[in-house]
């Protein structure tokens, strides 16, 4: 008796812990769903906003507040472009990481 109720204990905690695990996956693969769109969207302002910059560039604009707006913009592009870059990074560290653990199990 004593051992089907430990076994039932057991059970529940399993079922309960695999039910929580499932939840974080879901979680993780939404997030990193939807990391990927932002990551699209923010390739698509940033080519937008260095277009904008060299028409710019390229006009020699006069105006004051044209040129705060550009400056400002210019950081805004510098600021995606180091995101990017780390992000990039980050995502090398990482595949390395995996194909160098893939390489070292043994079959």
């Amino acid at each position: 008796m004593a051992g089907e109720v430990a076994a039932l204990l057991a059970s529940g905690f399993v079922s309960i812990a695999k039910d929580k695990l499932g939840s974080a996956i879901a979680e993780q693969a939404s997030l990193l769903w939807n990391f990927g769109v932002d990551l699209e969207d923010m390739m698509v302002v940033f080519e937008t906003i260095s277009a904008v910059l060299e028409d710019a560039e390229r006009r020699s604009v006069k105006e004051k507040l044209v040129q705060l707006w550009l400056k400002r913009l210019k950081d805004v592009a510098l600021d995606i472009s180091d995101l990017l870059e780390d992000y990039q990074d980050t995502s090398d560290q990482a595949n390395a990481k995996i194909h160098g653990e893939r390489r070292g199990w043994k079959i």
